[in-house]
């Protein structure tokens, strides 16, 4: 049986803020969009609930899904700090639809690779555009978790 990390053993920065509207709308998509935090907590536990209970895929899907809460809680906070409002749905609001329901493990553990990476991508993109160098460093700290993530349903994929 594989011990899963989900995430990096370097402690999460703490935000320093003051009222930035522009780099709190900047978090939103990260935070409740259609490819975010919010999405991906509610995806992972659907899987997880599709899973047998006691197996490794259920177990590994928990410990991600709830590495993303606490993404989730850490981008509020920050998105909050910055004078926003941590709405659930950045341009447009969250919704159910956003959630990956496939039935098929090999086929959502593919999807949760390339979800993984996309949001990568939207982190780097997301630090380019920051000013605030504490603000960076938290999504810079959440990447490495994302990484963790892709390594875990890599291994994952290979075991079934």
């Amino acid at each position: 049986m594989e011990n899963f990390k989900f995430a990096s053993d370097l402690p999460y920065p703490e935000v320093e803020a003051r009222e930035n509207l522009s780099e709190a709308k900047l978090l939103m998509p990260s935070y409740a969009g259609a490819g975010s935090e919010l999405t991906a907590i509610l995806t992972y536990s659907f899987q997880q609930f599709i899973s047998p209970e006691t197996s490794e895929l259920s177990r590994a899907l928990s410990g991600i899904a709830r590495c993303e809460m606490h993404h989730f809680e850490l981008l509020g906070r920050a998105i909050f700090k910055l004078g926003g409002y941590p709405i659930m749905g950045s341009r447009t609001y969250h919704s159910g639809s956003m959630v990956n329901y496939t039935l098929d493990p090999h086929k959502y553990l593919s999807q949760n690779i390339a979800a993984e990476e996309a949001a990568i991508v939207g982190y780097e993109r997301t630090v380019l555009n920051l000013h605030n160098e504490s603000v960076k460093l938290l999504i810079e700290r959440i990447i490495l978790d994302e990484e963790l993530h892709i390594n875990v349903f890599k291994e994952l994929l290979k075991s079934l």
